[in-house]
């Protein structure tokens, strides 16, 4: 079994990730970020934090400390943007020293969003893109929120990214604001340990999505010099635990592992970025779960990426994990790890995964023309179409 590099959280930069070893030790960490707050508000969504553990810790916590909490605990999976504006006006109306977000990274991401527009003042919309508050006001800075995830997979209590649903117009919408990384991450794998299965496999697939996707982003190598480190050793991980936490709710040590893997991820995605997995897979919600789709669309994107020299390259250094003497090789090894936890093999295998779905998907890639210049192997944008339809159709082929 190999050891859990516990020590790699400590280098997130400009946040404080704190690994917790129990219940108890995460009501201690949660005593020490609040201490001083005399009221905080608590996001969370419509169950899991109570069933986690993670609302009653929060709820010590505050007793410990004498702070008064209010509780917001209407989000849907996938939050859209009606909810983010009840959020804000939750905000506005108590007014808190800190704000507390527990749960999946659905929580976590409406958390980020309401308590960016509830202290700009700004509409959601003004923020939808890149850095988009930072750069108006480039001195400003921000409270953050403190974040206790009760999924290992998202890694968004590491990152800068909040993810909204825009329903109106069926898609989904990213922020990523360097503003709204969470101040604080309280890591505590006892809080995952209710996930039904599914959840684990899909969350767990997300985690591993986002280490593989960053790792092979090889023209962000130079982003910063750790974050390859914290992708190969999070892959690792995965593949090491999360099968026994799929077979073995239970185990603590698997949750560990699994919890230290999806906090790597966010931080690897921070200077990494997903490539084209994420880019096709991005409006798939209510369809197919997030972390599936991504899972399921990389064999076909890492083989269009292997032509890259320095991508066939970097697919070597996992011949350990996957198997595989050669660049292909390793990619069929990556595919059959994940049949082996029991994802399905294709797309075919769900339903609202239409072929028209995926020529819509294909056709609309154009419109996202940063994330095609900035995949690891260049998607010329004149070529888009044809070359996500070849690799939508292999997906869905399997």
């Amino acid at each position: 079994m190999m050891k859990i590099p516990e020590e790699l959280l400590k280098e997130s930069p400009d946040q404080r990730v704190n690994l917790c070893s129990g219940s108890e030790d995460a009501v201690s960490a949660l005593t020490e970020r609040l201490r001083g707050a005399s009221s905080a508000v608590l996001f969370t969504g419509r169950g899991s934090a109570e069933r986690s553990g993670a609302l009653a810790a929060v709820e010590a916590a505050s007793r410990c400390v004498g702070c008064r909490l209010e509780r917001f605990s209407d989000i849907e999976p996938e939050p859209g943007i009606p909810t983010v504006e009840r959020m804000r006006a939750f905000l506005a109306a108590h007014s808190a020293d800190a704000v507390v977000a527990a749960g999946g990274g659905s929580v976590l991401d409406a958390a980020k969003a309401a308590y960016l527009t509830y202290q700009t003042g700004e509409p959601l919309s003004e923020h939808f893109g890149v850095d988009k508050y930072a750069s108006r006001h480039p001195q400003s800075d921000l409270k953050r929120i403190v974040a206790v995830p009760t999924t290992s997979g998202t890694g968004s209590e590491c990152t800068a990214y909040s993810n909204i649903v825009d329903r109106r117009l069926a898609v989904k919408k990213l922020i990523s604001e360097r503003l709204i990384l969470p101040d604080t991450a309280i890591v505590a794998p006892v809080f995952t340990a209710t996930m039904p299965r599914g959840v684990t496999l899909a969350t767990g697939c997300d985690a591993l999505a986002h280490l593989l996707e960053g790792f092979l982003n090889v023209r962000a190598d130079k982003n910063h010099p750790r974050a390859n480190v914290w992708a190969l050793e999070g892959i690792r991980l995965v593949c090491e635990y999360l099968p026994q936490a799929l077979g073995s709710p239970d185990d603590a040590g698997a949750r560990r592992g699994m919890a230290v893997a999806a906090a790597l991820g966010g931080m690897v995605i921070r200077f990494k970025s997903t490539g084209l997995p994420h880019l096709c897979s991005f409006s798939w919600f209510g369809r197919i779960e997030h972390g599936i789709a991504a899972a399921l669309l990389l064999p076909a994107s890492w083989e269009y990426y292997l032509a890259e020299p320095s991508v066939a390259e970097h697919t070597l250094s996992l011949r350990e994990v996957f198997g595989g003497d050669s660049p292909e090789g390793v990619v069929r090894g990556f595919r059959a790890f994940l049949t082996r936890i029991g994802v399905p093999p294709s797309l075919a295998a769900y339903p609202d995964i239409t072929p028209e779905l995926l020529a819509r998907t294909a056709k609309s890639g154009c419109e996202n023309t940063m994330k095609l210049e900035l995949a690891p192997r260049r998607v010329p944008l004149e070529r888009s179409e044809e070359i996500l339809s070849s690799i939508l159709e292999a997906a869905y082929r399997g």
